[in-house]
C-alpha cells in the first residue's frame, strides 16, 4: 500500500523522480507525456546516427536524379513540372546554359561543374558506405581544413580567372575542378559524422597547438 499524508490523505510520493516532480508541481500526465517525448527523441537520434549517411546518400541520388529528368520531362510534355524543378535548382546552380549538358535538347538543372561536385560527393559518400563495416573503414578519416580549402583552389582559379577574361573554361576543367572540391569536400565532412570522436580529438589538439 502507498503511504498516504496523515493530514490531506493523499499518496505520499516515494521515489526521487516522484519526490522531484511533486515539489515541482509536474503531474503524472506530464510526466507520462515527458517520458514519451524522450523517448521519441532518442529513438529520432538513435535512427539518424544508424542511417545519415543512407539518407545524405538518398537525397544526393534524388538531387541528381531530378536534374536529370528535368531534360527528359521537358521533351515528353510534361513542362510545368519540369519548369519547377529547373527553377528551383536555381538556388543550388548558375545554370549557364553554355557551361550545362543537354538532354533531348533540353538543359539540365545542373551546370557541368554542379553536376561534378554532387556527383563527386555522392560518390564518395557510396565509398563510405561500402567500406565502412570492412578493415578497410581505418581509412576513412576526415582531412584537415586545410587541405579542404587547398580543394577549392583549382576551382577558384579556373572560375575567377574566367571571370575577369583572363582565361576561357572548357569541359574537361570545370568537370576536373569541380570534382576535386566535391571529393575533398565530401572527404572533409563525412568521415567527421562517421567518427565524431576523432574530429573532436582534432579539433582540441589545433586548440591547444595554437
Amino acid at each position: 500500500m502507498e503511504r498516504q499524508d496523515g493530514q490531506t490523505g493523499a499518496p505520499r510520493p516515494r521515489t526521487r523522480e516522484e519526490i522531484e516532480a511533486a515539489l515541482n508541481g509536474i503531474s503524472p500526465r506530464r510526466q507520462a507525456f515527458n517520458r514519451h517525448v524522450s523517448g521519441l527523441a532518442d529513438g529520432a537520434l538513435g535512427f539518424l546516427s544508424r542511417h545519415w549517411l543512407a539518407l545524405v546518400n538518398g537525397a544526393l541520388i534524388v538531387f541528381i536524379g531530378l536534374a536529370v529528368l528535368a531534360p527528359i520531362g521537358y521533351s515528353l510534355g510534361l513542362t510545368g513540372p519540369s519548369a519547377e524543378v529547373f527553377t528551383i535548382y536555381r538556388f543550388f546552380c548558375g545554370q549557364t546554359p553554355s557551361h550545362s549538358f543537354y538532354i533531348a535538347g533540353y538543359q539540365m538543372c545542373l551546370c557541368s561543374r554542379c553536376l561534378a561536385i554532387y556527383s563527386s560527393l555522392l560518390m564518395v559518400g557510396l565509398l563510405i558506405a561500402l567500406f565502412r563495416h570492412t578493415p578497410q573503414r581505418r581509412f576513412i578519416r576526415p582531412i584537415s581544413w586545410k587541405m579542404w580549402v587547398l580543394g577549392m583552389v583549382p576551382m577558384a582559379l579556373d572560375g575567377g580567372t574566367q571571370l575577369f577574361g583572363l582565361h576561357e573554361s572548357n569541359l574537361f576543367l570545370r568537370l576536373l575542378t569541380g570534382a576535386i572540391f566535391g571529393v575533398m569536400t565530401a572527404w572533409f565532412i563525412l568521415p567527421q559524422i562517421e567518427h565524431p570522436e576523432g574530429a573532436q580529438r582534432e579539433a582540441q589538439a589545433v586548440a591547444h597547438a595554437s
